[in-house]
């Protein structure tokens, strides 16, 4: 496993968590008091999830179909990470601005990835 593959693991898995955390988090509130307690342990199966999967995916004997989706998912969690980071930071805007603005750039981003991606990646 190289440095790009580990990074693109990483943040792919970082970002799913983030994601399916607050998700299920928000889902939650309304039915489970500390709803918390429900979305980060169902975030984090999720990350290690695709974390996994998409070191697997990007390892050098994988076939090109498990690749593709390594990639396109490797891509999303960097381009999300990146726009939260920077719309968080740079742009001091709300968390429930940010999340959704950099989960939908961040689909585009990998829909174009996945699209693009032909042969080893």
């Amino acid at each position: 496993m190289d440095g790009r593959t580990l990074g693109y693991a990483l943040a792919a898995g970082l970002a799913t968590f983030l994601v399916v955390g607050v998700l299920v988090t928000e889902l939650a509130l309304s039915a489970i008091e500390f709803s918390l307690f429900v979305g980060l342990p169902v975030g984090a199966v999720a990350g290690l999830t695709v974390a996994a999967f998409v070191a697997l995916g990007l390892a050098d004997d994988a076939t090109p179909g498990p690749r593709r989706a390594a990639f396109t998912l490797g891509v999303f969690g960097l381009v999300f990470l990146l726009v939260l980071a920077v719309e968080l930071a740079i742009l001091s805007r709300r968390l429930s601005i940010s999340l959704p603005v950099a989960v939908l750039v961040a689909v585009g981003f990998a829909l174009y990835a996945f699209v693009r991606a032909t042969g080893p990646t």
